[in-house]
């Protein structure tokens, strides 16, 4: 009988909406300074091209404290970052209320509602109303508004060379605007949709990694049921197979029927014997079962699988590189044993189960950042539509298997970072491999999975 440890659920860090408000920071940060750059751009090219004269001092000042600003957002990220803590909703609108008194300090100065730039309102409400709660979105829309309505009644009106091209600079104003806009939505708004939709992805696999966990968990209730009621049975049969013995190994009574069993019977007490060895090592305490090096654990592993499985032959072979790397033991050789299981019964079922045909292979080998454990046999084969589906639910083999034991070993590999898969033996048979990541790996594959923002200040 093999169990499956129960661990916590899988985490997937970075997928919250806390990170998703991070993500928000950093685009309004890199926003702002692409802002600050085309306000530089017509600071300097405004009146030369389109002849308007504008109030270059307050716009200069007004330049320098959005830059202050933005590198103060800029230290804030840093701070977020280095403390593992996120933006709140609070700081995002504060985020935008800034912008939005800047804007309307800058249309204040450059003409006030006739600025066809007036309507920048509105892709920063756009921005808003993607990244904050409505409240907070209502709050910063009737800020805009009230600057706007402000606007059009106090302004410094803009001061052209030529007032009668004033329609025609108008005209690109809003030209330019329309552009700009268009580009803000599109490339914020589309990129924080990208986000969500990546979260909500990784939201349903951890659900239903959840479900999985739970499903294994009703699974270990049975088994830890079955395994205390399972004892006393067990000792009944070791009392009645010790007494058969000694009755078939005495001389006395060697022309009894009983003689004729005696090699049986004494393999019969030793798969009663390894029953119960293995029932006693579901009560081991935690830390006999700490991680051990391949090699320290494989030879007793190899003997006490050959023993559950007299009729079968099986070779192992480990790579000096493979043999020094530490496992969780306990685990690693529930999910072998349910491989080599399968294995044996597959050569069975195709009528090679005996010491004389192929034996069955473990290798065990050290593969870029993985441990890789093969397990080969020469059996039937799995049929394409069953592979597809082993380890992911109970399925009914063709040899009487009901599929349990796989879909409890490639939880455990799951939770221990790797996966199984089952591929086609060239000379025939099936290719059980289990892949698991190696404990310095772990954590760096996990940051490497783990979805990142697309800008860094």
């Amino acid at each position: 009988m093999s169990t499956v440890h129960h661990s916590a659920p899988a985490s997937f860090p970075g997928t919250a909406p806390q990170r998703h408000s991070l993500v928000s920071l950093r685009r309004l940060c890199w926003l702002r300074w692409a802002l600050l750059a085309g306000q530089a751009t017509l600071l300097v090219s405004c009146e030369s091209i389109a002849g308007i004269i504008l109030p270059y001092k307050p716009l200069l000042f007004l330049f320098v404290l959005q830059t202050m600003f933005n590198l103060l957002t800029v230290a804030r990220l840093r701070w977020h970052a280095t403390r593992n803590t996120v933006p709140t909703d609070a700081e995002l609108m504060g985020q935008m209320m800034v912008d939005l008194t800047a804007l309307s300090a800058i249309l204040f100065y450059t003409g006030g509602a006739t600025n066809p730039f007036v309507s920048f309102y509105l892709p920063g409400l756009a921005i808003a109303a993607a990244i904050l709660p409505w409240r907070l979105v209502s709050v910063l829309a009737l800020y805009a508004l009230a600057c706007y309505s402000l606007l059009l009644l106090e302004y410094v009106p803009l001061n052209l060379h030529n007032p009668d091209n004033a329609v025609n600079y108008h005209l690109a104003g809003m030209w330019l605007n329309f552009m700009a806009s268009a580009v803000m939505i599109a490339f914020f708004v589309a990129r924080l949709s990208g986000v969500l939709r990546q979260r909500d992805a990784q939201l349903n696999q951890a659900r239903e990694q959840l479900l999985r966990e739970a499903r294994v968990e009703a699974l270990n209730d049975q088994a830890a049921a079955v395994a205390h009621e399972i004892g006393t049975p067990l000792a009944t049969l070791a009392v009645i197979a010790g007494e058969l013995r000694a009755d078939a190994a005495d001389g006395r009574r060697g022309t009894t029927p009983v003689a004729d069993y005696l090699s049986d019977l004494r393999t019969m007490e030793q798969q009663l014997e390894l029953c119960r060895s293995i029932l006693a090592r579901l009560r081991e305490d935690h830390e006999t079962l700490a991680p051990q090096p391949v090699e320290a654990w494989l030879a007793p592993f190899v003997e006490r699988w050959q023993l559950r499985h007299p009729q079968a032959s099986l070779q192992s072979c480990v790579t000096p590189e493979a043999a020094t790397q530490p496992t969780d033991t306990a685990r690693v050789s529930q999910i072998l044993t349910i491989l080599l299981d399968n294995a044996a019964r597959s050569q069975r079922s195709a009528g090679q189960a005996t010491r004389q045909g192929p034996p069955l292979r473990l290798d065990i080998a050290l593969e870029g950042a993985s441990l890789c454990c093969r397990v080969t046999d020469h059996g039937g084969g799995i049929p394409p539509a069953l592979r597809a589906r082993l380890g992911e639910a109970p399925v009914v083999s063709a040899h009487g298997g009901q599929g349990i034991g796989l879909y409890l070993a490639q939880s455990a590999a799951r939770q221990l970072g790797g996966n199984l898969a089952w591929h086609d033996h060239p000379d025939g048979g099936t290719v059980a491999e289990l892949r698991l990541p190696l404990p310095g790996a772990t954590r760096a594959a996990d940051r490497a999975l783990a979805p990142q923002p697309d800008f860094q200040p």
